[in-house]
């Protein structure tokens, strides 16, 4: 299913967006130019500056002052951050317990380190609202709460358009949305790739197989880290992506090729992914690690309970709290110092061979 587009904003709203990032950046006080001198500063039509100025006021930006032609800068408006302290604002579209029990972790761990640091954090779940409520709902938040960061959990269109309209960076987790805008956190499938290649190159495995099946959206730019990862380890492996919906059938015919093909490595994405595999073993005769070896790149402790255990990273609080922290300071995602917390939760498992010698490929 093609990933939503994003509506275009108004006239009005890009230039309530712009005056707003003026005030901000240039500490604006007093009363605000007239409409008309705005008019023509940014050349637009008198309608649209008054548009704008209505917009502000809903924001809590601007307010009246002296008169309905009268506007002025909230003086105490939340938006101003003295000394450039940031303000944090977490917004999901599915309840904290809907997540695995490390990102809840993660993100109590993420509000101490925080409060210690003395940097505002707010966590709003909005899953009971839906369509133009969520939206409508972002958007008050925004304006309550004046954050200069947004982190999006889960998020569809009309979160994050409740949220784009304001002045704020914006990250997003477990999400498709796709933005210039936005940053992307949570699962990152090239380090984690690196690491699963890397472990099973040294245990002597050339030839390897990764099925994306099931997928809605386009993951292009996970595919793409995913081939420069396995062109750097000067390994050959093969993606096989669909948007078919996930059968046994489809399993098998996917797995049935990586067989035939000589592919001596399984590289799972999650664990959900790995699940419907192990009928597909069971009815093939295929044994790990004696015949092939796998790995799922983002597993459960479940993984360790199977004989023999399967390796895989671990979601852990770290590696959540770690994301966010290296971009609330730099606005992106530190990639070495999520790839070094990726390898600190990796757990090496009996599932990873070698392959012994003279054994069926």
């Amino acid at each position: 299913m093609p990933t939503a587009k994003f509506e275009k904003k108004a006239v009005f709203e890009l230039l309530a967006d712009g005056i707003e990032a003026q005030i901000r950046k240039e500490g604006w006080k007093g009363l605000l130019p007239s409409g008309r001198d705005l008019a023509n500063q940014h050349k637009v039509s008198l309608p649209t500056v008054q548009k704008a100025i209505a917009l502000l006021i809903e924001r809590q930006v601007l307010v009246s002052r002296g008169g309905k032609r009268r506007f002025g800068v909230v003086a105490t408006s939340s938006h101003q951050r003295a000394g450039g302290k940031c303000e944090l604002l977490v917004l999901s579209a599915k309840p904290l317990s809907f997540y695995d029990s490390t990102i809840a972790m993660g993100m109590l761990q993420l509000a101490e380190e925080l409060k210690a640091r003395g940097v505002g954090y707010r966590f709003v779940d909005l899953s009971e609202k839906t369509g133009a409520a969520r939206r409508k709902a972002a958007h008050a938040e925004m304006v309550r709460t004046r954050p200069t960061h947004c982190v999006l959990m889960s998020p569809d269109s009309h979160l994050y358009h409740g949220v784009a309209r304001h002045p704020v960076r914006i990250a997003t987790m477990f999400g498709n949305l796709r933005s210039k805008k936005v940053q992307r956190l949570g699962v990152q499938y090239g380090p984690l790739a690196e690491i699963a290649i890397g472990h099973l190159k040294s245990l002597g495995h050339r030839r390897f197989f990764m099925p994306f099946l099931g997928r809605k959206v386009r993951l292009k730019v996970s595919l793409a880290n995913i081939a420069r990862v396995a062109k750097e380890q000067g390994v050959d492996l093969a993606v096989e992506y669909s948007a078919d919906v996930l059968t046994s059938g489809r399993i098998e015919e996917s797995l049935d090729r990586a067989q035939r093909s000589g592919r001596t490595a399984l590289i799972f994405p999650l664990w959900d992914d790995f699940l419907p595999a192990i009928g597909y073993f069971a009815r093939r005769g295929i044994a790990y690690p004696r015949d092939v070896s796998v790995v799922v790149l983002v597993g459960t402790p479940s993984a360790l309970v199977l004989d023999p255990p399967v390796a895989c990273c671990f979601n852990q609080p770290d590696t959540i709290v770690r994301q966010i922290q290296g971009w609330l300071a730099s606005g992106v995602m530190d990639r070495d110092v999520f790839t070094s917390v990726l390898r600190r939760t990796w757990q090496q498992g009996g599932s990873t061979g070698p392959v012994p010698v003279g054994v069926r490929r």
